[in-house]
């Protein structure tokens, strides 16, 4: 390795002008205590002698007649030797001792009169002792670059400790009046080390830094100090281009567009643009970002809602930091639930119910349960998981239970339940008969057979009063007259449909099939002597029709299954306990 610094140094000690040559140069270094030849090569230390030579051929002389040996070291020239030229003789010196006992730049000039031409060498002169010299290559490297306004450049050397003892040197920076010093490092005899420090470039275009390696006694090659010019760009800038809310992963997506230069790392933010709008902490993502487009992933809670800043700032770099607003619109859940009993016949075990539930709300339905419930006794008869529902989205299947419900028809209610809350349906349940295609009841019979038994009852008792009225009104009766049928008054009953007969007196008229209580409107009954008299008699009832088996509950909205093949029927809505006339719509 030493002898490789030796082989970079001679190439690098000797200087001569740039004007065409008119002289060759040798020169030699010797020790200054021993006078012998210098172990060094190349490098001169103090305390050496340096014995320059030089000649100059007839060619070059033209019409000189005499010479001088200058030598300019610190500002300050000194004539060496000067002398006559004879006429067709060469000018040959080869023993100009010069002792060295300071560092820095030695120029040795030669000139000729009267032509005043000039040819010149020059070497340096190091510390001696000499501890650092460069370790495989001259200069210094460059980190960072391309750079920019406010950035920080970064220069590192690479030196060896050709000395006997232990040095801790440092890389020393100045550009224009800023100046920066690194940390010392410690190097051993015989090792080398990588020296680096930083400075900041404040001001765009071509700027130089000067840059040396320093250390209090400790004797350093001048090969390791020199200056640099770098370009300096103008500051990166950051645009967000768009910034996406995405409701279902709860995250903003937000474009980011960083202009031509180096890597940078970024901060991607974003906050209430209310203060104290939320209690938890802004969410943000730092990551590091090539110059041009790119999108980044910000996590967003679900809960927040309203106007939002999202912020893109630079990190350790000079940039200006960009923002855009969004307003997230607040979650909300709702869900459709629409069920339809199917019938598989008598032979088969089981009954199914087909369902869809639709998600109807933004956020998404997570995985939940289905429930089948008998109203009649709200026994839960089957369960069935649901998988996730995303928003807009829907999920059909169908839920089966046992005939354990018997032959009767009734209600099953379907109940889905899901971590945003629970929706429900009613649908009807009829179980087919074993005439397959007999007559079937509009209304439950366990209804039937108890309001039955108390139609009875009821009216034997009504039978009973109105018969001792009905002589009380006979006795009391003057004006030749004659008796008159209290019992001249009908109404159709408003849940089950059955005609009623009533007097006029009456305020209210209990139903005897399925004991419903009537408020009759004052409706007369045709009288045979009264030939005024209406042949028929006016009430107020619901209708409602479709072209379909669904229908519409005239006063719920709620969708029911009514079959076509039935109408006109008497329906009643599982929701609202409403009873009206099912009709078929009519094409025309």
């Amino acid at each position: 390795m030493l002898a490789t610094l030796l082989f970079v140094g001679t190439i690098s000690t000797y200087g001569q002008s740039n004007q065409q040559s008119i002289a060759q140069w040798d020169i030699e270094t010797r020790n200054g205590i021993t006078d012998q030849i210098s172990g060094n090569g190349s490098i001169i230390v103090m305390g050496d002698i340096v014995i320059v030579g030089f000649s100059v051929g007839q060619e070059n002389m033209e019409d000189d007649d005499r010479w001088e040996l200058w030598m300019k070291h610190d500002g300050i020239w000194t004539l060496l030797q000067n002398g006559e030229l004879s006429e067709g003789e060469t000018l040959e010196e080869t023993d100009v001792g010069i002792q060295i006992n300071s560092t820095g730049l030695f120029e040795i000039h030669l000139r000729l009169f009267p032509s005043s031409r000039t040819d010149s060498i020059d070497f340096y002169a190091d510390p001696n002792p000499l501890d650092l010299v460069p370790a495989g290559q001259l200069g210094v490297a460059i980190q960072g670059e391309p750079l920019h306004e406010g950035d920080s450049l970064t220069l590192s050397a690479l030196v060896h400790n050709r000395g006997d003892r232990t040095v801790s040197p440092l890389l020393e920076l100045v550009s224009g009046g800023d100046q920066s010093i690194g940390s010392p490092v410690f190097i051993k005899p015989g090792s080398s080390k990588e020296l680096e420090t930083s400075i900041n470039v404040a001001n765009t275009g071509l700027i130089t830094v000067d840059w040396a390696v320093i250390g209090d006694g400790i004797g350093v090659s001048h090969l390791l100090s020199d200056s640099i010019e770098v370009t300096v760009l103008p500051t990166q800038t950051l645009e967000i281009t768009s910034v996406i809310h995405d409701a279902e992963l709860d995250s903003l997506e937000v474009s980011v567009l960083l202009s031509e230069g180096r890597d940078r790392e970024l901060r991607i933010s974003a906050t209430p643009s209310i203060s104290g709008g939320f209690s938890s902490q802004s969410p943000q993502v730092i990551a590091s970002m090539m110059p041009g487009l790119q999108s980044f992933k910000l996590p967003v809670p679900g809960e927040y809602s309203g106007e939002m800043d999202v912020y893109a700032e630079p990190i350790g770099w000079s940039g200006e930091k960009a923002s855009e607003k969004i307003i997230l619109e607040p979650l909300y859940s709702d869900a459709n639930v629409i069920g339809e009993f199917t019938p598989l016949g008598n032979d088969s075990p089981f009954q199914e119910i087909s369902y869809t539930i639709r998600n109807t709300g933004s956020s998404i339905l997570n995985n939940g349960i289905i429930e089948a419930i008998w109203v009649v006794d709200g026994r839960v008869i089957s369960t069935k998981q649901i998988p996730d529902i995303n928003p807009s989205g829907e999920y059909s299947s169908t839920i089966s239970f046992s005939q354990s419900l018997g032959g009767i028809p009734g209600e099953i209610q379907l109940v889905y339940k899901s971590n945003l809350g629970t929706y429900a349906t009613t649908i009807q349940y009829t179980p087919e008969s074993d005439d397959n295609g007999g007559f079937e009841f509009p209304f439950q019979l366990q209804a039937a057979i108890i309001g039955s038994v108390m139609g009875v009852v009821v009216l034997l008792l009504t039978v009973l009063v109105m018969r001792t009225f009905n002589t009380e009104v006979t006795t009391t009766n003057f004006g030749g007259e004659g008796p008159k049928n209290l019992k001249d008054m009908t109404t159709k009953c408003s849940n089950c449909g059955l005609q009623l007969y009533h007097s006029k007196f009456e305020q209210n008229v209990r139903c005897p099939a399925c004991s419903t209580m009537n408020a009759p409107g004052i409706t007369k009954k045709t009288d045979p002597l009264d030939n005024k008299g209406n042949s028929s008699f006016q009430e107020t009832e619901m209708t409602a029709s479709s072209s379909n088996d669904i229908i519409s509950c005239p006063q719920c909205a709620q969708a029911l299954k009514v079959p076509l093949s039935r109408r006109p029927v008497m329906a009643r809505c599982p929701a609202c306990k409403c009873t009206f006339e099912a009709t078929v719509e009519d094409s025309a």
